[in-house]
């Protein structure tokens, strides 16, 4: 009893370590920014953002469905928030980090469906192994960090443990492995319809979700269609019976797709809504609310997008694919090993061991199935030239599963061996990789959009710091614009910015330029074009302060700034042709434990501007201003 609430308190503890971790500013991939909150960022907040291929080329790759329900909806509900807390006399409360919090918030409670499948297993089938198997899980570097971004693949692995899990509820009875004296049958007599419903929704809102989850889904569907079709408890059944069983689940199914091909063709503005021949706008609504009989009117222009479809075109064409990287086939078995460690090697001795029971009358038919779909899953995907490790996030539920029944034999070494290394890659990808981007982009917005109380001084603009967004004046006479230039760094997610469009026309302007891994003579480049030379901005009075600069190359009332965002790493001296003045002391580094010195470059580009540096110096990367 004590061991068990030993081991419950731990679970909870790292259900907290787990809240945690979901804000951490570590940076995997560009597509856990790119793939949807930097959509919805700008379709919710009207922020100038990048939008990427898949939904910008035509025809469109990518659905706008669970973006649209895990990323816009909480951002949507972020400014309904910022609505009513304004109107109450408090500050705006959308910036940077309210606005990075909440697209990682939904993916942390998202997370907790994988722990759901698992404890429903376990309470299935091995109910005294249950808490064993939530423990690795909820200590897996994968659940900790990957699967709390908003990544396609976290969505697709949370989608395929409902999928089974559904499955298993719907075709086990509640205890089978303690049948009572007199029981028949271990099997259910049907499929619940309400189960095979939502069976049918969450595939079809997996296939929408990519493409890939077709090939981990598969044999979970085989196994669903041979529970209805070709189980023992099956014969005898009619097949009138047997196709009435399996209606909820393709209802379900045509339903879900058919909203997702509906609303992806309505976002794309390939399919219009018309009332009496005309587009349909906002103020039809009211037209239909004071009479309800002129629906009659309503019709469609256009046609349908599938984005699925297209998506699995556009990765048919292998000159596609090597624009985002061709990979050895074997690359997956590293991927493998890097996601889940010492699990790797558990996982495949119990599949060897019983892979000769892998049929599907075995009496733990779950096992078989959720081999199977995790087999499946690999096999296909190393037959796919562009292979990336987050694409094996679902094979997670199988690795949890497989070995689960005898976790409690594991030796101690185990243990230990898990421990460091999902401790390790957590503080690799969760607080060092790429980390600096994103406090970055929050100390960026407060310098660019957030400055006040501006005051000329031969030719300079010296502006104090703030954190409330100033507001934009159109047609004023003074612009200021900020140039924010990122080298040797992963893609700089606009929407943690905050710019908005609308701001375009007006003093404040904000431009990015995003260099990635460009030659340093590209760099050179573009500096020349905004900075000016031979003038030094670096002077003690204005400290504490961000400075812009009249640029007479363009007119009187233009005044500009050049930032430089690079990793500390990145040897810029082939750029100075002159020499750096002595180093000075700038002030405490991110941990506080000693003073960072810098050279400041008084001669060649003046207008890298180092004010307020100690504010903004983060771990991962520096920020060169």
């Amino acid at each position: 009893m004590i061991r068990d609430f030993n081991n419950i308190a731990l679970y909870l503890s790292l259900c907290v370590l787990r809240l945690w971790c979901s804000t951490l500013p570590g940076y995997i991939h560009p597509d856990e920014f790119f793939q949807s909150p930097e959509v919805m960022g700008g379709d919710v907040f009207g922020y100038e953002v990048f939008r990427p291929w898949e939904y910008e080329q035509s025809p469109q790759c990518r659905s706008i469905v669970i973006p649209a329900l895990t990323i816009g909806l909480p951002f949507y509900i972020l400014k309904i928030l910022n609505v009513w807390a304004t109107k109450f006399g408090y500050s705006d409360i959308i910036n940077s980090h309210s606005v990075f919090v909440t697209e990682r918030l939904p993916f942390f409670f998202l997370s907790f469906g994988i722990d759901y499948t698992v404890y429903t297993i376990a309470q299935l089938f091995y109910p005294n192994n249950a808490i064993q198997s939530l423990l690795v899980l909820a200590s897996s570097y994968v659940v900790l960090i990957f699967n709390t971004r908003p990544f396609s693949n976290s969505a697709e692995s949370i989608l395929l443990a409902l999928l089974f899990c559904t499955y298993v509820k719907g075709s086990t009875p509640k205890f089978p492995l303690r049948r009572q004296p007199g029981d028949s049958s271990t099997d259910r007599h049907e499929f619940p319809a309400n189960l095979a419903f939502l069976f049918g929704c969450i595939a079809a809102f997996g296939f929408f979700t990519r493409i890939t989850f077709i090939l981990y889904a598969f044999p979970i569907g085989i196994a669903f269609l041979h529970y209805i079709f070709l189980s023992e408890r099956a014969q005898g059944k009619s097949w009138h019976s047997k196709f009435s069983e399996l209606l909820p689940a393709c209802l379900g199914l045509f339903i879900t797709m058919g909203i997702c091909v509906l609303a992806d063709s309505l976002y794309f503005g390939t399919l219009k809504v018309t009332f009496d021949g005309v587009i349909l706008s906002n103020d039809h609504i009211f037209e239909f609310l004071g009479n309800p009989a002129k629906f009659a009117k309503f019709g469609w222009r256009g046609k349908i997008i599938i984005t699925p479809l297209n998506n699995f075109m556009y990765n048919m064409n292998s000159e596609n694919l090597s624009q985002h990287g061709l990979h050895p086939r074997y690359l997956h078995i590293y991927n493998f090993v890097l996601l889940f460690g010492p699990l790797t090697l558990l996982t495949m001795k119990d599949l060897n061991v019983s892979v000769k029971f892998m049929r599907w009358t075995a009496k733990r038919t779950y096992k078989t199935v959720i081999v199977y779909s995790g087999l499946f899953g690999f096999v296909f995907l190393t037959l796919i030239p562009h292979q990336e490790a987050r694409f094996l996030l679902p094979l997670l539920l199988p690795v949890i599963i497989v070995p689960s029944d005898r976790l409690h034999k594991l030796p101690i070494l185990f243990w230990v061996v898990w421990v460091i290394f999902n401790l390790v890659f957590a503080i690799i990808f969760g607080g060092l990789h790429q980390a600096g981007i994103v406090p970055i982009m929050q100390k960026l917005q407060n310098q660019s959009l957030g400055f006040k109380h501006c005051e000329k001084f031969s030719g300079y603009f010296q502006c104090e710091l703030g954190k409330k967004i100033t507001n934009s004046v159109k047609n004023q006479s003074e612009i200021f614009t900020t140039n924010i230039i990122f080298y040797k760094t992963y893609m700089p997610p606009r929407h943690l910015l905050g710019y908005p469009k609308l701001w375009r026309d007006t003093n404040i302007q904000v431009n990015i330029y995003d260099l990635a891994g460009s030659s340093l003579s590209n760099l050179e480049n573009l500096l020349s074009k905004q900075v000016l030379s031979k003038s030094s901005l670096i002077d003690n009075l204005w400290k504490e302060n961000i400075i812009f600069q009249q640029n007479k190359n363009k007119n009187l009332t233009s005044f500009e700034r050049t930032l430089l965002v690079t990793p500390s790493t990145t040897e810029l001296a082939p750029l100075f042709i002159e020499t750096y003045n002595e180093f000075i002391s700038i002030g405490d580094n991110y941990n506080g434990n000693k003073k960072i010195k810098l050279k400041l470059i008084e001669q060649q580009w003046p207008h890298i501007n180092f004010d307020h540096i100690n504010r903004i110096f983060t771990k991962g990367i520096n920020s060169y201003y």
